[in-house]
């Protein structure tokens, strides 16, 4: 089964190339920092989020912008981001990626825990499990390595008629869903009630999932773009006269800010627990079949790795799911405690007089105390 990964150590490992070289140190130390950097960074926006939410009323609520611990952390995970990627394709093998990038699901969770409190009982730890090795196995029998590309060779593979099928149909699917979280997100804010709680969950999860797969096609046009500005660079073939390139580029920063944009929405609607992994799992899958088609690799892949990496997802889909259904999210947790206070307020209220209600109602607030006097008088009148 890893005879294909044995080689690779094997050929890596002989006496004019080390394995284990000081750039491989490197790499590796700067891959772990920025993955935890990065999971800590998301808790932090999931925590702004959060905050922001219990504020009322909602016209006092700050856009992510003007709040503080959100834009330290989203500096610090675009940051943290860019740093990791650039050392993780430059000094590591893409051998080493799958168990980074489950490295970094496991900071996740304890960043959930750390920073939003998430409960991490058995049903969490058996449900990160299953996401890690799920990840694993996608990482590792999921790549399938590609030479580089002039812009010939670029046009040829874009032209293909099997690539623009399968781009059509996936650009369709995309803003299908688009469309669809977003009309339920409205519909969400406009009518607010506690049944909404699991649509806001799964508006989150679609979110995710859909940012995971915007990202994959961002990949797609950073490695042919990318490609083409090295060549440039490093050979006599100016690349960057065509069209192409800079459409490849642009579209390559198009799709980096959907991506950041729709992975915020999803940390806004849903605990980074859950969320996070499934994104994850929705790139990585994204990336494999963008190359089958794309660089017509299907004829590059053995036939029990396509098997392992659908295991791998179906895994990391079991575990998010456990995770999502057997633990309250946060917003859940935050309104229950409300609803107890407000309750325990007019439990309060209703036992006392008039004068002990002006003493508490400093307390409790003004909104409590001017909609208990509203709430008198027209039953008084109605008497």
């Amino acid at each position: 089964m890893y005879k294909s990964y044995i080689q690779h150590y094997v050929s890596i490992s002989s006496n004019d190339d080390p394995a284990y070289t000081k750039e491989f140190w490197i790499g590796i130390g700067v891959s772990i920092v920025t993955n935890l950097i990065q999971s800590f960074a998301m808790a932090f926006q999931r925590k702004s989020h959060i905050l922001n939410d219990t504020i009322h009323p909602i016209e006092n609520r700050k856009h992510a912008f003007k709040r503080p611990m959100w834009v330290i952390s989203f500096t610090a995970f675009l940051t943290a981001n860019i740093i990791g990627s650039i050392f993780t394709i430059g000094y590591l093998p893409i051998v080493i990626l799958a168990p980074i990038g489950a490295m970094g699901l496991v900071f996740n969770a304890i960043a959930a825990r750390v920073v939003l409190g998430d409960p991490f009982k058995k049903y969490t730890v058996l449900g990160t499990l299953l996401i890690v090795i799920g990840a694993l196995l996608v990482g590792l029998f999921g790549v399938i390595p590609e030479p580089d590309h002039d812009i010939d060779d670029l046009i040829i593979l874009y032209k293909k008629p099997t690539f623009i099928a399968y781009f059509s149909i996936l650009e369709f699917f995309i803003l299908s869903g688009l469309i669809v979280t977003h009309y339920f997100e409205y519909m969400m804010t406009k009518k607010p009630t506690k049944s909404m709680e699991n649509i806001k969950k799964y508006c989150g999860l679609s979110y995710g999932a859909l940012s995971g797969n915007i990202s994959s096609q961002s990949m797609l046009f950073a490695k042919s773009g990318i490609e083409l500005i090295i060549m440039s660079i490093v050979t006599d073939k100016n690349q960057l006269q065509y069209a192409l390139t800079w459409i490849l580029l642009f579209m390559m920063g198009v799709t980096a800010i959907l991506q950041l944009y729709y992975l915020n929405k999803g940390l806004q609607l849903c605990d980074t627990v859950i969320m996070i992994p499934l994104s994850s799992c929705t790139f990585n899958l994204s990336c494999l079949f963008n190359g089958l088609v794309y660089y017509d690799q299907w004829n590059r892949i053995i036939w029990w790795h396509l098997i392992l990496v659908f295991t791998g997802a179906a895994i990391t889909v079991c575990g998010v799911f456990m995770i999502s259904l057997k633990s309250p999210t946060v917003n859940t947790l935050i309104e229950e405690e409300e609803e107890v206070i407000v309750n325990a307020a007019y439990t309060m209220i209703d036992d006392y007089s008039d004068d002990t209600l002006s003493e508490h109602s400093q307390l409790l607030g003004s909104n409590i105390k001017k909609n208990y006097s509203t709430t008198t008088t027209t039953t008084s009148a109605t008497l």
